[in-house]
C-alpha cells in the first residue's frame, strides 16, 4: 500500500511564489493546492483537512495570522507556516506547531521543517 501523501494548503497573494513554492514541494511528493485570498483558503481546509497551512499574513480579504485559531479549530493538530515580510509582527495562538518564517522565504527551509516534524 503507497503511503498517502501529504497536504499542504498554501495560501498567499503573490502568483509568483505560490507557483514556485508549490513547483518545490510537488518535486518532494507533497500534494499542494494554493489559494490568493483568505476565503478560498480556509474553505480549501475545510475540505481537504491538511497536515500542513503555509499562509501569509496580508491578504486581499484580511490579515491571515488573525485567522489562525480559526484554522487550528477546523484541523486541531495542523502544522502551520505563517509567513511575513514584517519580522516584528507576532500572532499569540494556541498551538505548538505554528511555525514563523520572514520573506524573503527559501523553499529548501519550508521542506526541512516539513520534514523535521514528526507529528503530521
Amino acid at each position: 500500500m503507497a503511503s498517502q501523501k501529504i497536504k499542504i494548503v498554501l495560501i498567499d497573494d503573490e502568483v509568483d511564489l505560490c507557483f514556485l513554492l508549490a513547483g518545490i514541494l510537488s518535486a518532494q511528493n507533497f500534494a499542494v493546492s494554493f489559494f490568493h485570498t483568505l476565503n478560498n483558503g480556509i474553505q480549501a481546509i475545510k475540505e481537504t483537512q491538511p497536515q500542513w497551512v503555509i499562509i501569509d499574513n496580508n491578504l486581499p480579504d484580511g490579515l491571515g495570522w488573525e485567522r489562525v485559531d480559526e484554522i487550528i479549530d477546523l484541523v486541531p493538530n495542523v502544522h502551520m507556516i505563517l509567513i511575513t515580510a514584517n519580522p516584528d509582527s507576532h500572532h499569540t495562538n494556541k498551538s505548538a506547531f505554528v511555525h514563523y518564517l520572514v520573506k524573503p522565504i527559501d523553499g529548501n527551509s519550508i521542506i526541512d521543517l516539513i520534514k523535521t516534524q514528526k507529528n503530521f
